[in-house]
């Protein structure tokens, strides 16, 4: 897909691909392979020009881990009765589609790069799909110091009340000082009972064999696409970054803690550790 983020790419695929590939998913995404305008086939051929199929399901599963467990955040925080969800590096997200059922009451706000939307607008277009009118596409390009606050402020985001934030799989591809400006300048625009769920890449240390021998794979891979990862994490380092911030209350998520939603299966899968999960709160 000429001009979207290539890793944006990789990680719709991956869902996808888990839908397809694993009886009983832990997370469907039934839209994801006509956002990148791929069959199931091109998305077996896809992964298999990553890297061998030993490592294919810690692909497909921490992207999926880590979008149930925002998606699961999401439902709590409307429930709570909050109706702005900011999904920053929303990619090719298909949550505006799947899941109608919390837009009743929530307006959502996609904050990716111009070009990467331009492209999912294209797509979304191209498989007759209709944007509600709560869904907002905010254009923001953090290499190019855009304003977070006014593109959302431009968008209809109401900073005096409050929000539940989305940042996946962005992290691992910025430096410290940009992480911590992104979560102060988020803090900044959250108020009480605000949240944010930031996914963050681990040293080998605090991985499974399968996810160390992968995230060395996607390394040399996203290097040679232009698409560097910078900037890999402790768990406290993560929690004492935001923290600085201005996050009140932060806790780190170990992925073994999904354990529950992999009981009973009988393929065998179980967690993958490639990336934790940091939960902040105001």
């Amino acid at each position: 897909m000429q001009g979207a983020s290539q890793t944006a790419v990789m990680t719709a695929v991956s869902r996808g691909a888990h839908h397809f590939m694993d009886p009983d998913p832990i997370f469907s995404d039934t839209y994801a392979l006509a956002l990148v305008g791929m069959s199931e086939l091109e998305a077996v051929e896809f992964l298999r020009a990553a890297g061998p199929e030993r490592l294919w399901h810690v692909a497909r599963l921490f992207v999926c881990q880590r979008s149930r467990f925002v998606e699961e955040a999401v439902e709590r925080a409307v429930a709570d009765g909050v109706n702005q969800f900011v999904d920053v590096g929303a990619g090719l997200s298909s949550f505006a589609w799947r899941r109608t059922d919390l837009l009743q009451t929530l307006n959502v706000f996609e904050v990716d790069h111009p070009d990467t939307q331009s492209v999912k607008r294209q797509r979304v277009d191209a498989v007759g799909l209709t944007c509600p009118p709560n869904m907002h596409f905010v254009a923001v390009d953090f290499n190019a110091a855009d304003s977070l606050a006014d593109a959302l402020t431009g968008a209809g985001f109401d900073a005096s009340k409050p929000s539940i934030w989305s940042w996946l799989g962005v992290v691992t591809y910025r430096r410290v000082d940009a992480v911590r400006s992104t979560l102060a300048e988020v803090a900044a625009l959250s108020t009480k009972r605000s949240t944010l769920v930031a996914s963050f890449g681990v040293p080998d240390e605090f991985m499974e064999p399968a996810s160390s021998e992968f995230a060395h794979l996607v390394r040399e891979l996203v290097a040679k696409i232009g698409e560097p990862q910078v900037t890999w994490l402790q768990p406290e380092e993560m929690e004492t970054i935001a923290r600085e911030a201005h996050w009140r209350q932060v806790t780190s998520v170990d992925p073994a803690s999904f354990a529950p939603w992999f009981a009973g299966r009988s393929d065998g899968l179980q967690p993958v550790r490639y990336e934790w999960l940091l939960v902040a709160e105001k």
